[in-house]
């Protein structure tokens, strides 16, 4: 799931809804689940994951080129459920920028040396940089003192490492000031050491700046030390070209269902540190792959069912915007799209991103939900820029944006990892979305 775009509501004047009639709901559940039998979904789910959660694909992110090796192990599993390609190539290229951070890490602060991804986060935006640097402190009892604030702000930095920690803080209008110094270095320090009492979140980046930006655990950061040793290598990549995996079932007429899930991730920090991803977004693609084995095996249906894989969602739904301005058939043929990220989890039920601009729609979805006693709850929301649904929405294109709600909260940090995710209600959830896409 992108955590770089806002979160746009859009309101929607609602209408009476007029439900189908119940009767037929139950006779269409009756036919789908009959139809369904068992399910071996979760336990190819977990194959899918100890796969693309391994350190062989460094958190499919960019540094060493693991999102084709993504894109090609989506491929051959398309091929194993005899999923066909859009004018016989199942890649959709396009270029991106992004910064990456390939090389040996390392950082220290006084004698202490600190461990990657649990003590520390390297902002993915950060310049090379290399040596050992002085630490000048900006805290709160300074920031909060106006004058020797301004002869703060008035030194060179330029060969220092800035930290900046603001706990304790009496001025309420400094949020904007704490931004200027941390992201755009106003200061125009070399590093700029910022302390985090929260959880630390990385986030990749489509741009390189000219400093380093470390966010540090305060438990980890060393008393009174006034020195820091640090090694960090960051490549820029300004035309990298990464794909879209796009193929299909064959159904009965020219319209498509479409599901979509993005298969990028954050990627690497250093050699030796990466984010596996399972949740966000292995748990996608392993869903995608089971409905498509799955749908395999069925007997035609009415319509087309599209799977859709997006690069690039990490760094701003880059691949689901090409796609849409770039479509492999008229999107107006959509007749339904299904977009699934983040749905390892469940035992709170789902959350359905467009529900209440898609009132018929959803409550198609309560109902058989209500009858089979899938899932825990199935809540409501309306529409947001939060996955790769949203430039679909933006083209009229009828969509919900599926995620589930659970008590995993591991996000873009070392610890989402297979062994991690509980997969609980991924059997149920897949369940109830073939039983959705067979009432239409």
């Amino acid at each position: 799931m992108n955590s770089n775009l806002d979160n746009k509501l859009f309101f929607w004047n609602p209408k009476i809804h007029k439900s189908m009639k119940f009767g037929f709901i139950i006779f269409i559940l009756l036919l789908s689940s009959f139809q369904q039998g068992s399910s071996q979904g979760k336990e190819y789910a977990n194959e899918v994951l100890k796969v693309l959660c391994s350190e062989e694909y460094h958190g499919r992110g960019y540094a060493f080129g693991s999102d084709k090796k993504t894109a090609d192990y989506i491929i051959k599993e398309l091929k194993k459920s005899k999923v066909k390609a859009f004018n016989k190539e199942y890649k959709q290229a396009f270029n991106i920028s992004v910064n990456t951070l390939p090389g040996n890490i390392f950082l220290q602060i006084g004698h202490r040396k600190l461990e990657p991804g649990v003590d520390y986060l390297i902002a993915s935006f950060s310049n090379t940089v290399s040596g050992k640097l002085n630490i000048v402190k900006l805290n709160a009892s300074v920031i909060d003192d106006s004058i020797e604030f301004r002869r703060f702000i008035k030194r060179d930095f330029s060969e220092k490492a800035l930290l900046i920690d603001t706990v304790g803080l009496k001025r309420n209008d400094f949020s904007e000031g704490y931004r200027l110094i941390t992201e755009r270095n106003v200061l125009k320090a070399k590093v700029v050491i910022r302390i985090e009492d929260r959880n630390l979140i990385y986030v990749p980046s489509q741009i390189r700046k000219n400093f380093s930006l470390i966010s540090i655990k305060r438990n980890a950061l060393p008393l009174n030390t006034d020195e820091i040793s640090i090694d960090i290598t960051s490549k820029f990549f300004e035309q990298y070209e990464t794909n879209n995996i796009i193929g299909y079932l064959k159904g009965q007429s020219d319209s498509s269902i479409v599901l979509s899930a993005h298969y990028d991730h954050i990627g690497h920090m250093g050699l030796n540190t990466f984010f596996p991803g399972a949740n966000d977004n292995g748990s996608g693609i392993a869903m995608l792959l089971t409905l498509a084995k799955y749908f395999s095996k069925e007997k035609k249906q009415k319509y087309n069912i599209v799977f859709m894989f997006f690069s690039g969602e990490e760094l701003g739904l880059l691949g689901s915007k090409y796609y849409t301005e770039n479509p492999l058939f008229p999107i107006s043929k959509i007749k339904f799209l299904i977009n699934l990220d983040m749905v390892g989890s469940g035992d709170k039920g789902i959350q359905v991103v467009n529900g209440s601009v898609f009132k018929d729609e959803f409550q198609t979805l309560c109902d058989i939900n209500q009858v089979n006693n899938y899932l825990p709850d199935v809540k409501i929301r309306g529409a947001a820029a939060n996955s790769d649904h949203y430039f679909f929405y933006e083209k009229s294109v009828r969509c919900f944006f599926i995620y589930t709600l659970g008590k995993y909260k591991e996000y873009h940090n070392i610890n989402d990892k297979p062994e991690n995710l509980p997969l609980n209600e991924f059997d149920d959830l897949s369940k109830l979305l073939i039983d959705f896409i067979n009432t239409f």
